[in-house]
């Protein structure tokens, strides 16, 4: 049991920044300006701070991209 949670937690250690460094390089540079924000920034945090900066990404900033495109 313990070895599940183990591997579900290293997942999301790695998965989740992984997949916020992947949405960040997937948009355009004009886009992270018009919400405010710096791709390169985006692109760096989640590999240095890891699931912190995924959380930030994923609650702040990826939901003022989405609504450029509404």
């Amino acid at each position: 049991m313990i070895i599940i949670l183990v591997t579900i937690f290293l997942i999301l250690l790695v998965g989740l920044p992984l997949y916020c460094i992947i949405d960040a390089v997937n948009r355009s540079s004009e886009d992270f300006l018009a919400a405010d924000s710096n791709k390169t920034l985006w692109v760096v945090l989640p590999f240095v701070f890891g699931i912190v900066a995924a959380i930030v990404y994923l609650a702040a900033i990826r939901p003022k991209l989405e609504a450029l495109h509404q």
